[in-house]
């Protein structure tokens, strides 16, 4: 009968969890360019992954002794690196909306093209707010992360075939409720 032995990683996940900041380290060294290179694509400005995963790992550390893995630890950390990226499209999404108010809006080039698009873009924006939050979950991470249907349906822990599903749910939601700003014939 074969012995049944815990990954390298699931070890290391419980010394951590001991408070062992050698374990840390090393899952650090494991996973920190995978993390990176996942946080990238999620992000809006790539620059910014490092700080994310960073985060990811200080959340790691924080709540040591809560975690419980029922998967693999690398999709523990993708899952916490997952979120530590929506929390800052979330922070920078707030600074702009409150930079944008201050700041007011930019001068148009041609008043009748700058006042459509701009109707446009709030129009966009606000139907794509109103989707439900798993819908908009994965518009936001197709449309803006560029993630695939298989990469969003590992980190949201669902079937790809439910992730398209919520994709063409989405779609058809902002083309409805896009239908009265766009030109005939465009919203099909």
């Amino acid at each position: 009968m074969e012995e049944h032995r815990p990954s390298p990683d699931s070890e290391l996940l419980e010394r951590v969890r001991g408070g062992d900041p050698a374990a840390l380290q090393s899952l650090l060294d494991t996973h920190w360019a995978r993390l990176v290179r996942y946080a990238r694509r999620l992000l809006p400005e790539p620059e910014d992954a490092q700080d994310v995963v960073q985060d990811a790992f200080v959340r790691l550390w924080a709540r040591r002794t809560r975690w419980k893995v029922e998967g693999s630890v690398r999709s523990l950390l993708f899952t916490i690196t997952r979120n530590a990226a929506l929390d800052e499209m979330r922070r920078r999404a707030r600074r702009g909306r409150a930079a944008q108010a201050f700041r007011g809006p930019a001068p148009p080039a041609l008043p009748s093209e700058e006042a459509a698009a701009s109707e446009l873009e709030r129009a966009a924006a606000a139907a794509v707010a109103a989707l439900p939050p798993r819908r908009q979950e994965v518009f936001r991470l197709v449309r803006e992360a560029g993630l695939s249907y298989g990469e969003i349906a590992e980190v949201m822990d669902v079937s790809p075939q439910t992730v398209a599903n919520q994709m063409s749910l989405a779609l058809a939601d902002l083309r409805r409720a896009l239908r009265p700003h766009l030109p005939e014939g465009a919203s099909r």
